[in-house]
């Protein structure tokens, strides 16, 4: 089975503003020059021009999901997915209906991670056209993808070197952790864009829980800890919005959770499919499984409640460019 990525149109969407599943662009974005890189301009200037986003007004919760991908040898792009969703009524939805698919395809005995590298398995590809299906109207947020070649060094500096060193200095004379260079452009690259969208989706006095698969930029050591990275996330955060949150809570996986587990593997769904599918942007055939064609029609497809925006920054020169990478899929005969 072949699947051809191809550039296509903005899918039309169906988007109820009277009952305030989305609200409209343009999404004023607060950023000093003084303060910010081209990374983050190009991308504010993303965000600001997005047709629509979910509206999280009548929201008191709110939950933040990422995962990332393309770190194994032979990797051309590293991706970077977060899923920023509604934590109220609708997630009650996806809760029951998630441990109903889940007993229906024999995933709790024993336990099994929804996991991207895991699709060959068969319980985990029969319930996949559920779990895809369930995600897309009981989610109520937006899924965010960002994909970057990997021959870009540095997306905060045009001298890795001197940028990474300049990162760890700043992290460690700020009381932050001792960093390595790849370390810290990594927790900037995954910071950065979470709070960004943060700033245009959320408001005073709701709550907001950020969990993270397990990644060196949030693990424990002698040097650093886990505390440290939610330090550098709350920095950040003030930089682009002056809204005061009654909680900022932070999280690692939860052991055998089918409810949390199961919204942080779409987030490794999207960040391992982006990676494949970026190949096509190098002039590279692609050909993928039966079920990962599923996830590409599924990435492809407008929701009523769950935005999907799928962003990608290309090597250019001696800089880069970032694009929205709309793709649509096909079938070829062998």
């Amino acid at each position: 089975m072949k699947s051809v990525p191809k550039i296509s149109p903005a899918l039309a969407s169906s988007v109820d503003y009277g009952n305030v599943v989305m609200k409209p662009g343009p999404f004023p974005l607060k950023i000093a020059d003084e303060h910010f890189c081209e990374f983050n301009r190009l991308l504010a200037d993303e965000i600001r021009k997005l047709d629509f986003l979910p509206d999280f007004s009548r929201d008191k919760n709110i939950y933040v999901m990422s995962d990332y991908g393309g770190e194994h040898n032979g990797a051309d792009f590293s991706t970077y997915a977060f899923l920023i969703c509604s934590a109220g009524a609708k997630q009650a939805i996806f809760q029951r209906e998630i441990l109903s698919i889940r007993r229906k395809y024999g995933l709790n005995e024993p336990y099994k991670e929804l996991a991207y590298k895991e699709l060959r398995y068969g319980p985990e590809k029969r319930a996949l056209d559920e779990y895809l299906n369930l995600c897309n109207r009981s989610i109520h947020g937006v899924l965010v993808t960002i994909a970057v070649e990997k021959k870009i060094p540095s997306l905060f500096g045009d001298d890795k070197k001197d940028t990474h060193r300049r990162m760890v200095d700043t992290l460690s004379e700020n009381g932050l952790g001792t960093w390595g260079g790849n370390d810290a452009e990594k927790l900037l690259r995954v910071c950065h864009p979470i709070v960004m969208f943060l700033s245009v989706l959320t408001e005073t006095g709701q709550k907001l829980l950020w969990m993270s698969d397990e990644d060196a930029i949030n693990e424990d050591g002698n040097s650093r800890s886990f505390q440290n990275t939610q330090q550098v996330f709350m920095n950040a955060l003030s930089l682009y919005t002056d809204n005061e949150y009654k909680v900022c809570g932070f999280a690692k996986p939860f052991e055998k959770d089918p409810f949390t587990g199961d919204l942080l593997s779409l987030t490794d769904f999207a960040a391992g499919m982006s990676q494949e599918l970026c190949q096509y942007y190098l002039g590279r055939d692609i050909k993928v499984s039966h079920e990962k064609l599923k996830i590409v029609r599924w990435l492809c497809t407008a929701s009523r409640f769950l935005k999907k925006v799928n962003l990608i920054f290309l090597k250019q020169d001696s800089t880069f460019s970032i694009g929205n990478m709309q793709l649509s899929a096909k079938d070829q005969s062998p």
